[in-house]
C-alpha cells in the first residue's frame, strides 16, 4: 500500500502538534523557537509581552521582588494556502537573589506570654554597596508562634533566595506591650464643607474649572462597566476609555474617584446639581451591588465593574499584569462611597460601603498571614491602595469589629517593619502604591491606639520629605522610590507622579493631628498644593491633569484624560485645598495656610484676604470666634521666621510678637494679649518677607530648584541642556530682579525669565538649573 501525501492543512496541523520549545514551566534561559515544522511548514512566533520575551525566543526574566511572569507565545505555521496555530505559556522566572549583605537591622519583637504572634516576613538590609533595601525572609521555624514564659527567645532564617543568615530576638513580657495608649488627636481639622475659596487667585480659578468639568461628566458612562459586569441594562451609554476601557483590568477605578469628586466638590462648593448627581451614581451601584446578589461565583456585599476573577487569582500569586491590582481598584470605589456619606450624608453610600468592608473580611480572614504578606508585597498585582485606611474610617461610621479587623488584614511587613526599624530602606518600592498605606496606618492607630501605627508612619513620613522630596514636593522617579538623598541624578520626564503629591498631602493633614508642634506638616502642604498640586491641572475645562511633573530640563506639561490613577486623583485633589487650612483644639483655632477665602464655622466665622502676587501680605477680618486663642502659622520661607503683626490698624509691638512664638513657629494669641475684650470684630494683618532661596539636590549641590515665597520657580527655555544660572548662596536675591506687579523674575546675569510652576501650560521650562 502506497504512501498518501500530506494535503497542506494536514501538515500545518501535524507540525503544529510536533512543535516543541522545550521546558516552559520554569523558564530561565533563553528558547529556541523553531521557524520550520519537522514536514516543511514555515513557523512564526507572536508573543504576549515582548518585556519578557521576544519573538526570536530572547528571555529578559523580571528583576528579583518583581514576581514570575507568563508569556502567551503563539506560533503560526503556514504551507501552501492552510495555516494553523499553537499557542504555548511560558512562565519567565524572576532573577535569582543577588544581594550581599554588609548589615542586618536587628528584628526585635515585644510580646505578651502566651499570645500568638508572626516573625516579619521582610526587614531592613544595608548592601555591601550601601544601598538600603527591604528584604524577604525565610524563618527555619515558619512564621507563626505562640509566646512560651517571660523571657527572650530567638530564631534563625535566611534572606529569601540567598545563604545569608537572619536573626529575630523576641522579648516575652508578662505584661501587653503592645497594649493601647491614648490615640486622642491633639488637634482636630475643619471640614473643607466650612471653608469657601472667593476671588480670583488661581487656587479658587483651578477649583471652579475642575467644578465645571463634573458638571459635564456623563454618570451612565461612569457607570457603564458596573452595569455590563452585574448584567444590568447599560442606558446606551459610550464606553470609558484609557485605563477603565472595557478590556482593562482596572476598570471602575474612576468611577470611584468620581465619586469622590462628586462629594469633595459638593463640600466645597454645595452645589446642589453636583449632589444630585452624586446621589445618582451612589444609587446606580447599589443596584449593582443587588444585581450582583447570587450570581455564580458572586459573594455576599462584593461590588465592582468585574467580576471576582482578579482576586481569586491574587491569591493565587498571578503577577502584573495578569492582573492589576484589584484592592486598589475596590478602595477607590470603599473611598468614594464613604466620602459621599461624610461629605453629602447619603446613607446609601455607608450601608453599599459596608457591604464591601463585609465581603472584604470574608474573604481575607479566611487566609493564613503569611499568604496575606506575599500578597501585599507583589508589585502591583497586589497595591492596595489605601484599603487599611478605608477599613478604619468605616469601622469608625459603622462600629462593626470585623470592618477594623479587615483593615488590618492589610498590614505589609515589606513597608512596615523597617520604618518600626526606623530604616529607611524604601528604595525599590512603588512609591504611591506604599503611600497610601501609610495613611492607613495613622487611621488605625486613631481605631487601636497601638503605638508602632503611628511610630511607623511618622518615621515614614520624615524619611520621605527628609531624602525623597523633589522641590515642588513630589517624590519617586518612574513611580518609583529609589535610595535616600537620590534626586539630582533623578532629574527626568518621569518624576514626581501627581498621586504620590495626592496622597502625601492627605498623609500630612492626618499626622498633623498628633504632631501640631512640628512646623514642617504647614510648610510641606503649602509648597506642595501651591507648587506640585495647583500646576497639575490643565487651564481650560476639560478635566486634564499630569501623571508626572517633567523636571528634565526643557521639560514640558503633558495632561492626561484618559483615566489613569493621576487623572483619578486629579478629579479630587482641587477640592482638597482647605483639608490642611484650620484646625482646632479645645482653647485654639489654628491657622495652617492663608486661603483667600472664608471660614464659616461654630470654631469661628471669617474672612481671610491674599493675593497670589503678594503671598506675603495677609488680612484676617474676624467676625467670630468661639475659642479663646488664634493660633497663626509662620511660613518657613518668611525671613528668619520674620512676621509684623497689626490689629485694627495699629501695629503690635514686637515684643509682643516674639512672646506669641510658640516652639512649632506659630503665632498664640489670646485676645487681650493684644489689648481685645474679644476677637469678634477685629482685623488681623500679617505682614511676612518672602525671599529668593534655593533648593539643591541633596547629591548634586550645583543643581538647585529657584524659589521665591512660597513659589517654586522654572526658568522658561527650550534648551535641552541645564542651564547656568549662577547664583550666590549666601544672597540669591541680589540675582534677581522682578517685573513689578507679578510673579515673573529674570536672572540679571543670564536675562532668563522664572516664573511659578502654576502658571506654566505648555512653555517649555527648567525646574532645576546649575547655580554654581
Amino acid at each position: 500500500m502506497s504512501d498518501t501525501a500530506l494535503t497542506d492543512q494536514q501538515i500545518v496541523d501535524t507540525d503544529a502538534q510536533l512543535l516543541y520549545i522545550g521546558n516552559t514551566g520554569t523558564v530561565e534561559f533563553d528558547l529556541t523557537l523553531p521557524t520550520e515544522g519537522k514536514n516543511g511548514s514555515t513557523v512564526t512566533w507572536a508573543t504576549s509581552d515582548e518585556r519578557w520575551i521576544q519573538t526570536d525566543g530572547t528571555v529578559h526574566m523580571p528583576e528579583y521582588g518583581r514576581g514570575d511572569r507568563d508569556v502567551t507565545l503563539t506560533s503560526t505555521l503556514t504551507h501552501g494556502d492552510a495555516t494553523a496555530t499553537r499557542e504555548f505559556t511560558v512562565k519567565v522566572l524572576e532573577q535569582a537573589n543577588k544581594i550581599k549583605v554588609k548589615e542586618f537591622f536587628p528584628i526585635e519583637l515585644d510580646v505578651k506570654a502566651g499570645s500568638t504572634f508572626e516573625l516579619p516576613m521582610f526587614a531592613a538590609v544595608r548592601t555591601d554597596d550601601d544601598r538600603l533595601l527591604s528584604q524577604r525572609i525565610n524563618w527555619d521555624d515558619g512564621v507563626e508562634h505562640t509566646a512560651g514564659e517571660p523571657g527572650e527567645e530567638s530564631f534563625h532564617g535566611l534572606i529569601d533566595g540567598s545563604t545569608i543568615d537572619a536573626h529575630a530576638t523576641v522579648h516575652v513580657h508578662t505584661e501587653d506591650p503592645q497594649a493601647p495608649v491614648d490615640a486622642t488627636a491633639k488637634v482636630n481639622p475643619v471640614s473643607i464643607s466650612h471653608v469657601r475659596l472667593t476671588g480670583d487667585g488661581f487656587l479658587a480659578r483651578n477649583q471652579a474649572r475642575r467644578l465645571e468639568f463634573l458638571r459635564t461628566v456623563d454618570d451612565d458612562q461612569m457607570l457603564v462597566e458596573f452595569r455590563r459586569a452585574a448584567g444590568l441594562d447599560t442606558k446606551g451609554a459610550p464606553d470609558m476609555i484609557g485605563w477603565d476601557a472595557p478590556d482593562s483590568l482596572l476598570r471602575g477605578h474612576t468611577t470611584g474617584h468620581y465619586l469622590s469628586a462628586l462629594a469633595l466638590a459638593y463640600a466645597a462648593s454645595g452645589d446642589e446639581t453636583i449632589k444630585s448627581k452624586l446621589d445618582y451614581v451612589v444609587a446606580s451601584l447599589a443596584e449593582v451591588q443587588d444585581a450582583f446578589e447570587g450570581k455564580e461565583g458572586i459573594h455576599p456585599g462584593f461590588l465592582s465593574a468585574y467580576s471576582e476573577f482578579q482576586f481569586d487569582k491574587l491569591q493565587e500569586y498571578a503577577p502584573y499584569p495578569t492582573i492589576w491590582a484589584p484592592y486598589y481598584t475596590l478602595h477607590k470605589i470603599l473611598a468614594g462611597l464613604i466620602d459621599a456619606y461624610n461629605y453629602a450624608g447619603n446613607q446609601t453610600a455607608l450601608d453599599v460601603a459596608s457591604k464591601v468592608g463585609d465581603w472584604t473580611y470574608d474573604r481575607l480572614s479566611k487566609l493564613p498571614h503569611e499568604q496575606l504578606q506575599n500578597m501585599w508585597s507583589m508589585y502591583i498585582a497586589g497595591e492596595f491602595g489605601g484599603m487599611n485606611e478605608s477599613l478604619a474610617n468605616l469601622y469608625a461610621l459603622t462600629h462593626e469589629p470585623k470592618h477594623l479587623a479587615a483593615a488590618r488584614l492589610f498590614d505589609n511587613d515589606r513597608l512596615m517593619v523597617p520604618m518600626r526599624q526606623h530604616v529607611d530602606s524604601l528604595g525599590g518600592m512603588h512609591a504611591n502604591q506604599h503611600i497610601p498605606q501609610v495613611i492607613g496606618s495613622v487611621k488605625l492607630f486613631e481605631a487601636t491606639g497601638v503605638p508602632y501605627y503611628l511610630d511607623q508612619a511618622k518615621f515614614f513620613y520624615d524619611s520621605v520629605l527628609g531624602h525623597h522630596i523633589y522641590a515642588l514636593g513630589g517624590t519617586g522617579q518612574g513611580e518609583m522610590f529609589h535610595q535616600p538623598d537620590e534626586i539630582g541624578n533623578l532629574i527626568f520626564d518621569n518624576t514626581a507622579e501627581s498621586c504620590a503629591s495626592y496622597n502625601m498631602l492627605k498623609l500630612s493633614a492626618e499626622l498633623y493631628r498628633y504632631f501640631p508642634e512640628d512646623a514642617k506638616f504647614g510648610d510641606y502642604y503649602e509648597r506642595t498644593t501651591v507648587n506640585h498640586i495647583a500646576a497639575s491641572t490643565d487651564q481650560v475645562p476639560e478635566g486634564g491633569s499630569l501623571y508626572f511633573f517633567q523636571t528634565q530640563p526643557g521639560g514640558q506639561k503633558s495632561f492626561d484624560v484618559e483615566n489613569s490613577c493621576c487623572h483619578g486623583t486629579g478629579l479630587e485633589s482641587h477640592f482638597y485645598y482647605a483639608e490642611g487650612a484650620y484646625y482646632t483644639d479645645a482653647d485654639a483655632l489654628y491657622v495652617r495656610l492663608y486661603l483667600n477665602g472664608t471660614l464659616d464655622d461654630e470654631a469661628a466665622k471669617l474672612t481671610v484676604s491674599v493675593e497670589d502676587v503678594k503671598p506675603e501680605h495677609v488680612t484676617i477680618d474676624v467676625e467670630h470666634l468661639a475659642k479663646k486663642t488664634l493660633r497663626l502659622r509662620v511660613p518657613g520661607w518668611s525671613v528668619d521666621g520674620k512676621v509684623a503683626v497689626s490689629v485694627n490698624g495699629e501695629a503690635v509691638e514686637s515684643i509682643v510678637v516674639e512672646a506669641a512664638r510658640t516652639d512649632s513657629g506659630e503665632l498664640a494669641f489670646a485676645a487681650d494679649e493684644l489689648g481685645l475684650d474679644t476677637f469678634d470684630g477685629a482685623r488681623i494683618e500679617l505682614d511676612f518677607e518672602p525671599h529668593m532661596h534655593l533648593f539643591p539636590t541633596p547629591d548634586r549641590p550645583e543643581l538647585a530648584a529657584v524659589a521665591w515665597g512660597p513659589y517654586v520657580l522654572a526658568a522658561l527655555s527650550d534648551e535641552t541642556k541645564y542651564l547656568d544660572v549662577p547664583v550666590d548662596e549666601s544672597d540669591p536675591d541680589a540675582a534677581f530682579v522682578r517685573e513689578p506687579g507679578t510673579l515673573t523674575f529674570t536672572h540679571q546675569a543670564t536675562g532668563l525669565k522664572f516664573v511659578p510652576l502654576e502658571q506654566i501650560e505648555f512653555e517649555h521650562y527648567h525646574a532645576y538649573v546649575r547655580v554654581k
